[in-house]
C-alpha cells in the first residue's frame, strides 16, 4: 500500500470532485489521497514536468515536503497522470476525464490505483498514466529489491520489433543478464520503425521490449530534477515526457538531435545523481509475459478491453476478478440473459447476450456483444456497440459504434455517436468536424464543458431522467424570448431554443423534448429535432435582402434542416413593402455585380404589404422585410441565412454561399409566391382557413367566436394567438393572448379552443 497516491487531473473542479468524493475502501485503502490540478502550468507540460509540477503542488497540499517524505522517511509515492484531453476516447466528453470512465464496478482510475497498491515501493516513486491497467504475475518483493537499487527502473514487456510496434509504443533495447532487472543498451520513442531497427542492429543479439510509459525514481533522482528544471516550474511553462530524459541518457544517437535546452540538463542530472548515491542509473523490468496490459485511451481499446471481462480465458478470469464481476446466465426479472456482467440491471424484457450491463434500466431491450452503462432507456436494440450515460425515452438502434449522452447545463442534453475506430483516422475529421448526426464536434464540446462541474453535469443529467411521458401529454405552454437587431426586433415564440415548463422549476427547450419523446411530440420515432421557428418581426427599417439553402445544401454545412418560411403580416405602415423574388432575368455574376450598387434593391419584385397577406418564401428564393412590417414569420428550424445586400451597415455578406443556393428560374422571380386564404371549415363561432400549405409545414388560421373543437391528425401543432382572447382546453387548459404561444404534440388527439379571437397554427407535415 502506498503512503501517499497523488492524481494530477486538468482542472480545478476535478481536484474538488476527488476531495469530495471518496474513492472505493478497497482502493485507497489507509492511502493518502492527494489530488492536484495541471491547470496552473501554461499549455501541456508532458508527464515530465507535469511530474515535478504535481509532486511541487502535492507537497503544498499536504504541508510538507514530498521528496524528502521519500528520502529521509522511505514514504512510497504513486502519481497517477490523469491529465490531457482524452481526445481519442469520446466517453471522456460525458465526465471530462478519461480516468473517470467507469470500466464495470470501478473508474480506471480506481483500477490503476487498486493495481499498484501491492507494488508499493518505500523510498521510491512510481509514476504512471491513468488510462491503462495493469495485471500483474509478477513478485512484488523483486519489483521492489529491483528499484530500490537503482535510481530509475523502467518496465517493460518483451515484444518483436515490427512496423506496428515501432509505431505506438517507444522501444527499449535491453540485455537481461543480471539477476536484478535487465539493463537498457538503448531506448528509441521516434515511433519509427527505420530508426528502432537501426538502433536494434546496432545491438545485436539484444532483446527488445515495448516501453510501458512507467517509471519508480529514487527520492534523489526527484531531488535533482526540480532543481534542474527550476526555471521552467517557477515560470509554469515548457514540456518534455520522461522518456525523451531516459533517450538521452542512453542514446547517443539521440542525443545530437536533442534541443539543447534539454540535453544540457539530462547531462547534469546525470552526473550529480551518480555522485549524491552510487546505485545504477537506470535498469528496466520485464513485466511476465501473463501480465495483461489493458489500456482503455481509445474508443475501439475500451470496448475491445471490456469485451475480455468476458472471456472464458486466464485473462477474462483475472479481470472479473479483479473487478469484482460475475458472468450471468438465465432469467433476471423479465429479461433473458446469456454468459453477460449484469450489475444493478432492470430491463423488463428482451434479450441479452454476451454483454456488460452496468447500473441501467430498459422497458425493452435486444443487445449482443454490447456495453451498457450508467443509462436510463426505453426500448434498445444494440449489437457490438458502447451505450454510456444515456436517457432515452423513445427507441434507439446502435451497431457498430459508441452512443453517450453529455450534460451541460444551459444546453442540455448533447448525444454523441462516433463510429468504432474512427479516431484512427485524421483529427481534422473526427476531432474539429461534427460528426454525422451530431450538433456539435467534439472539440467543441470540450470546450463548452471547460469550467462545467460534475455536479452540475449530475444535477442536469437527474433532470432528464426524472421527467416522464404523461408530462408532455398535453398542450405545451411556450416561453418566448427577443433579440434586438440593428432593424427592430424578433420575438421567438416557439423553436428548438425556446423553453417550455412542463412542471414547477423543471424546463426543457423544445427540441430536448423532442428528443426524448419524439413519438409523443412529433409522431416519428424516427426524427429526433424540433422541425419549426415561429417569430414575430417587427422591421423599423428594412431587414437584409438574404436567401436560406436547400436541405440538401444545408446538410454539406452540417446542419439538419435548409429553411422554407413563410411571412403572415400582421401590421403594416402605408407605403411599407415587402422585397420578394427577382424582377428580371438575373443569373449569379449578375447578382454579384449588383449587390455594389446601392440601388440593389431595385433588382427585386417589391410589394405593398397589407395585413392578412401571406408570403410563401421557398429555400433559394430572395427575399427582405421592408421598413414599417409586422409579420409572423414561419419557418422549418434552420437559422442559416446568406446575407446578399445590408444597406452598408457593416455585417458580413455571404455571397459566395448565396449565388449557389439563389433561384434564377419562375420561383425564384417571385411569381405566384403570394398566396390566398382558402375557408376549410365554417359553423357556428369557428372559421379555419388555410392560408399556406409548402413543402414541409403549412398554416393555418382559426378566427374563434365561441367554442371549436380541433383534431390534430398526428400532427404537432404550433398555435400561436394573433388577435383576442382563447383558452386551449385538453388535458389542461392554456389561457392564450396576442403573441402567446402553445405546442399541441402530435400524441394529442383533440382539443377545444374557447374565446374570441384569431389563432394561427403551424403544423410541420414532413414527418
Amino acid at each position: 500500500m502506498f503512503d501517499y497516491v497523488v492524481v494530477v487531473v486538468s482542472e480545478d473542479l476535478e481536484v474538488e470532485k476527488l476531495e469530495l468524493s471518496s474513492l472505493r475502501d478497497d482502493v485507497l485503502l489507509n492511502s493518502i489521497l492527494v489530488p492536484v490540478s495541471e491547470s496552473a502550468w501554461n499549455g501541456a507540460a508532458g508527464n515530465g514536468l507535469g511530474t515535478l509540477f504535481a509532486i511541487e503542488n502535492a507537497s503544498d497540499a499536504i504541508g510538507k515536503d514530498l521528496v524528502e517524505e521519500v528520502k529521509q522517511r522511505g514514504k512510497s509515492v504513486l502519481i497517477v497522470h490523469t491529465a490531457g484531453e482524452g481526445t481519442r476516447n469520446v466517453l471522456a466528453r460525458t465526465c471530462k476525464n478519461k480516468a473517470f470512465i467507469e470500466v464495470a464496478k470501478l473508474t480506471i482510475l480506481e483500477g490503476v490505483i487498486k493495481q499498484f497498491q501491492d507494488f508499493a515501493i518505500p523510498s521510491r516513486i512510481l509514476v504512471t498514466w491513468g488510462d491503462q491497467l495493469l495485471l500483474f504475475e509478477d513478485s512484488a518483493d523483486e519489483i521492489r529489491k529491483c528499484a530500490q537499487n537503482t535510481h530509475v527502473l523502467l518496465f517493460g514487456l518483451n515484444t518483436k520489433l515490427t512496423r506496428e510496434v515501432a509505431s505506438k509504443y517507444g522501444i527499449q533495447i535491453v540485455g537481461c543478464a543480471e539477476a536484478e532487472g535487465c539493463e537498457l543498451l538503448d531506448f528509441d520513442d521516434s515511433r519509427n520503425y527505420e530508426v528502432a531497427k537501426r538502433k536494434l542492429q546496432k545491438r545485436g543479439g539484444s532483446e527488445v521490449m515495448v516501453n510501458m510509459g512507467m517509471f519508480a525514481m529514487s527520492g534523489v533522482l526527484a531531488e535533482r530534477m526540480l532543481d534542474a528544471f527550476s526555471d521552467n516550474l517557477r515560470e509554469r511553462e515548457g514540456k518534455f515526457n520522461s522518456d525523451e530524459l531516459w533517450q538521452l541518457w542512453i542514446s547517443h544517437e539521440h542525443g545530437a538531435e536533442a534541443d539543447y535546452w534539454l540535453r544540457e540538463r539530462a547531462d547534469r542530472i546525470k552526473d550529480e545523481i551518480v555522485r549524491a548515491e552510487p546505485l545504477a542509473l537506470i535498469k528496466s523490468f520485464p513485466l511476465s509475459d501473463k501480465t495483461a496490459w489493458l489500456d482503455f485511451g481509445t474508443n475501439e481499446s475500451y470496448y475491445e478491453n471490456v469485451m475480455k471481462i468476458l472471456a472464458e480465458d486466464d485473462v477474462g478470469r483475472r479481470l472479473r476478478g479483479f473487478l469484482g464481476v460475475d458472468l450471468s446466465s438465465g432469467k433476471k426479472v423479465g429479461c433473458d440473459v446469456l454468459r453477460s456482467v449484469y450489475e444493478q440491471v432492470e430491463f423488463e424484457k428482451g434479450l441479452v447476450k454476451n454483454s456488460v450491463i452496468l447500473n441501467s434500466t430498459a422497458k425493452h431491450a435486444e443487445l449482443e456483444q454490447a456495453c451498457v452503462i450508467n443509462s436510463k432507456l426505453n426500448r434498445i436494440r444494440g449489437k457490438k456497440c458502447v451505450v454510456y450515460n444515456v436517457v432515452d425515452h423513445a427507441s434507439i438502434e446502435v451497431e457498430d459504434c459508441f452512443l453517450v449522452d453529455v450534460f451541460h447545463p444551459s444546453k442540455g442534453r448533447i448525444r454523441l455517436k462516433m463510429r468504432i475506430g474512427e479516431e484512427k483516422g485524421a483529427k481534422e475529421k473526427w476531432w474539429y468536424s461534427r460528426l454525422p448526426g451530431n450538433d456539435f464536434s467534439l472539440c467543441e464540446i470540450a470546450e463548452m464543458m471547460s469550467g462545467v462541474s460534475e455536479d452540475e453535469m449530475e444535477d442536469t443529467k437527474r433532470r432528464f431522467e426524472g421527467v416522464v411521458e404523461t408530462l408532455v401529454e398535453r398542450p405545451l405552454k411556450i416561453k418566448p424570448f427577443v433579440e434586438n437587431k440593428p432593424w427592430g426586433y424578433e420575438l421567438w415564440c416557439a423553436s428548438p431554443r425556446n423553453y417550455c415548463e412542463i412542471e414547477t422549476n423543471r424546463e426543457f427547450t423544445l427540441d430536448e423534448l423532442t428528443s426524448l419523446f419524439p413519438e409523443q411530440i412529433l409522431g416519428n420515432p424516427l426524427e429526433n429535432k424540433f422541425p419549426l421557428i415561429v417569430k414575430i418581426i417587427k422591421a423599423d427599417e428594412n431587414l437584409s435582402v438574404q436567401v436560406h439553402p436547400d436541405d440538401g445544401y444545408a446538410r454539406k454545412l452540417g446542419d439538419v434542416f435548409g429553411k422554407e418560411e413563410a411571412w403572415h403580416v400582421l401590421e403594416s405602415l402605408k407605403g411599407a413593402k415587402i422585397y420578394l423574388g427577382f424582377n428580371d432575368f438575373m443569373n449569379a455574376e449578375s447578382v454579384k455585380e449588383a449587390v455594389k450598387s446601392e440601388a440593389f434593391l431595385s433588382c427585386l419584385n417589391a410589394v405593398d404589404a397589407h395585413v392578412g397577406d401571406i408570403y410563401h418564401i421557398p429555400a433559394g428564393v430572395i427575399h427582405a422585410l421592408g421598413a414599417g412590417t409586422k409579420v409572423y414569420e414561419i419557418s422549418t428550424a434552420s437559422e442559416r441565412t446568406f446575407r446578399i445586400y445590408d444597406y452598408g451597415r457593416g455585417r458580413e455578406l455571404h455571397l459566395e454561399d448565396a449565388v449557389k443556393v439563389l433561384r434564377f428560374d419562375e420561383e425564384g422571380r417571385g411569381i405566384d409566391l403570394k398566396k390566398e386564404h382558402l375557408l376549410l371549415r365554417k359553423e357556428s363561432g369557428f372559421e379555419e382557413y388555410m392560408i399556406l400549405r409548402g413543402e414541409q409545414f403549412e398554416l393555418r388560421l382559426f378566427k374563434v367566436h365561441d367554442r371549436v373543437k380541433v383534431f390534430t391528425e398526428g400532427k404537432p401543432q404550433v398555435l400561436t394567438c394573433a388577435r383576442g382572447d382563447v383558452t386551449l382546453k385538453s388535458k389542461s387548459n392554456a389561457d392564450l393572448t396576442p403573441t402567446d404561444t402553445v405546442l399541441v404534440p402530435a400524441c394529442i388527439e383533440k382539443f377545444e379552443m374557447v374565446g374570441e379571437g384569431e389563432v394561427l397554427c403551424a403544423i410541420f407535415i414532413k414527418a
